[in-house]
């Protein structure tokens, strides 16, 4: 069975947005007017224009990080709600009802590193810690709370690539 990945339209958006950033990088070189007109960098130095773009790109990067990582903590936590439909089959029923909406709700608050780490038994603990990486990334992306260091920069191919096979083995592990 093939996995298809909830990810590749923000990784195609992401591409596209690079190569945008590539274009606008060799307009602003050439100071091609004609293509400028209408832009933030008409009357506008190429130096400051240049570091526009390169803002633009760590920037891009950061948000790609961010959006993968909020696609991916939603399907985990969405996983986790199905698995625990089973409540629903206990008896007596009103208490099963009542304890799955219970789990059903408080579920969404759990902290996402504990329950990353009940998928250690049949996912590399190692992609389990990368993927814990990449969350604390997001984080600091988010808050970027200037009394805490920040943690080290994710790659968006990295946090993509992780974040994937992660998804890939949960699909599997379900079909087991």
């Amino acid at each position: 069975m093939e996995f298809e990945n909830p990810f590749d339209l923000i990784w195609r958006v992401y591409e596209v947005t690079k190569d945008c950033l590539k274009v606008a990088q060799r307009t602003v070189r050439g100071r091609d007017d004609h293509l400028l007109r209408e832009t933030e960098f008409i009357g506008t130095s190429v130096p400051v224009s240049m570091e526009w773009i390169a803002t633009s790109r760590n920037e891009s990067d950061d948000f790609v990080v961010m959006s993968l990582w909020v696609i991916f903590e939603r399907i985990i936590i969405s996983y986790l709600q199905e698995k625990g439909r089973r409540i629903l089959e206990a008896q007596p029923a009103s208490f099963s009802k009542r304890l799955y909406n219970k789990f059903e709700t408080e579920v969404e608050y759990w902290r996402i590193e504990d329950v990353l780490d009940l998928f250690k038994s049949g996912i590399d603990p190692a992609l389990i810690g990368d993927a814990k990486n990449i969350k604390k990334y997001r984080d600091w992306i988010a808050h970027r709370n200037p009394n805490r260091k920040s943690p080290p920069k994710v790659d968006p191919l990295f946090a993509y690539r992780i974040l994937s096979e992660i998804l890939a083995h949960i699909q599997v592990y379900e079909h087991e």
